[in-house]
């Protein structure tokens, strides 16, 4: 039986990527016995920094992106507690660069779950930025889930 401290860590972004990483993680959070923390960073959409626009414009488009991220957390999230089978899921909504995010709420995690690819500009790359640092960074092993459709007889645990 794993310890009452196991944890797997999953990023979601939103993308077609992260939704399959969150439905990996919570198989491998069940194999582990482990609880599953499903952590989604967000900041304000960089052309906006330094800029001309007023900063009550500038808050409310970093507030407007928090809670289009957070409506999405909540969706999946609350899909995936639908096939949970009593594993703890947990949420967190963190500002901040995905990457430093991911490794610094991995800390104590036993796996850490990301997509191959977010909504990042280079849709030519295998892996996405994120993905690449989390898996040069992470302080526990990383696990990248590629989008297309993971076989059902691999989530059937």
């Amino acid at each position: 039986m794993a310890p009452a401290s196991a944890l797997v860590v999953a990023g979601f972004d939103g993308s077609p990527s992260s939704e399959a990483a969150l439905r990996v993680a919570l198989c491998e959070a069940k194999l582990r016995q482990a609880r599953l923390l499903v952590v989604s960073a967000w900041h304000a959409p960089t052309r906006y920094y330094g800029s001309a626009a007023a900063p009550s414009a500038s808050r409310a488009l970093a507030e407007d992106t928090r809670k289009e991220l957070a409506t999405k957390l909540e969706a999946a999230v609350a899909a995936l507690r639908e096939e949970a089978d009593g594993t703890a899921i947990e949420t967190r909504l963190v500002e901040g660069a995905a990457a430093s995010v991911l490794a610094d709420e991995a800390a104590d995690a036993d796996l850490l779950v990301v997509g191959s690819r977010g909504f990042g500009g280079f849709r030519e790359l295998l892996l996405g930025s994120v993905g690449r640092q989390c898996a040069e960074h992470a302080p526990c092993p990383v696990l990248v889930v590629p989008s297309q459709a993971i076989p059902a007889t691999l989530l059937s645990a």
